[in-house]
This record gives C-alpha cells, sequence and structure tokens, in this order.
C-alpha cells in the first residue's frame, strides 16, 4: 500500500534500507527482508538490485510494483459507493433531464476541472431538482428536500446575492455535487420501484 501510494501506481521505482526502512512493513530489519523476499516471489515487486551489507543490511535498488502487486493493493482499497454513483446510467424516464443529467457530469468531471465548470455543474442538476420538488417529497423526507435547495440557494450555485455565501474550495461543490446527482438517482431508483 505504502508504495502503491507513494508513486507506485504510476511506475515510480524506490530505494530501501532493511535497517531503515523496515518500519514502513511494521517490521523489524529481519522481517522487512522476509517481506520483500515473499513479495518478489508472489510476484508483487521487482528488484533490479539486492546488495548485501556488513551487519546483516540489505539494500534494495529500483524498486516497483508490478501489475500482480498492483492488483492486490487495488483488491484492498476501500469500496467507495459515490464511484458508482458518477459512473453508472440514471435514466429518468425523460431524454432532455438525462441529457442535463450527463451534461452535468461532463463538466463536473472533464479535464481540466475549474471552479466555474464545477458550479455549473451543480447548477444543472439543481434546475433538474426544481420541476421534481413537489413530487420529491413523495419519496424522501420533505425536510431533505427543503435542506438540499436551502444549500443551492444559500451558497453561490443559483444566485449571486449579498447574502449567498462562496464557495472557494473544490470540495465545497463536491459535497454539493454529490448531494444533488445522488437525490436525482435515489429519487429515479425509488419512483421506477413503484414506492
Amino acid at each position: 500500500m505504502y508504495l502503491y501510494q507513494a508513486g507506485g501506481m504510476e511506475n515510480k521505482e524506490f530505494e530501501f534500507y532493511s535497517n531503515k526502512d523496515f518500519t514502513l512493513a511494521f517490521a523489524d530489519p529481519e522481517e522487512f527482508k522476509r517481506i520483500m523476499d515473499q513479495l518478489l516471489q508472489d510476484y508483487s515487486l521487482t528488484i533490479r538490485a539486492t546488495n548485501n551489507l556488513s551487519n546483516g543490511r540489505t539494500l534494495y535498488r529500483g524498486v516497483k510494483l508490478t501489475s500482480v502487486g498492483k492488483e492486490v493493493v487495488e483488491r484492498g482499497l476501500p469500496k467507495m459507493p459515490l464511484c458508482g454513483l458518477v459512473s453508472q446510467e440514471i435514466s429518468t424516464g425523460n431524454i432532455e433531464i438525462d441529457k442535463k443529467i450527463n451534461h452535468a457530469r461532463q463538466l463536473f468531471f472533464d479535464e481540466p476541472q475549474s471552479m466555474d465548470k464545477m458550479r455549473s455543474a451543480c447548477e444543472i442538476l439543481s434546475y433538474v431538482l426544481e420541476p421534481l420538488r413537489k413530487d420529491l417529497t413523495t419519496f424522501l423526507a420533505a425536510r431533505d428536500v427543503s435542506d438540499f435547495f436551502q444549500l443551492v440557494n444559500t451558497f453561490d450555485i443559483r444566485h449571486n446575492k449579498e447574502t449567498t455565501i462562496d464557495l472557494i474550495y473544490a470540495e465545497q461543490l463536491e459535497w454539493v455535487f454529490y448531494t444533488l446527482l445522488n437525490s436525482i438517482n435515489t429519487y429515479t431508483k425509488l419512483k421506477n420501484k413503484g414506492f
């Protein structure tokens, strides 16, 4: 995991000293050597050169994760439900609304990202939800429906008044975007199930 997160997923090479870097594996120097040997044997990593130094120390040069090693790490990564939200098809039954949702997603995720594009994506989703406001309360708590309209009205998503609060961080817009997209997705799924 350390290798993966420190650049191994982009094929970065590393250099390790068994007597200095053993703490990365929550091990002692001898156990670190056994771990490195096992990862090599499992084809999880490659080592360009191993130098045995004095006092039982080992230098590992050109350490890289293999495709197998990357897959092992990725299987252990937390599963994030919102990732599915981003990629799954949301079909409201209205082609024009579906186009707006897909356009909002494209604006939000396409590179290069900008605060303006992210804000526009949130605005589009708020306009998708607006005509559904009354029907949403059939499937979602009325207070929740009120809260996400309050959200887009309080922050500078749909309005730019003296009282609106500027969103200055991308993370704030991510919060708004995912809230709106998940609301649309949940509403659509529940409506299609006939609840």
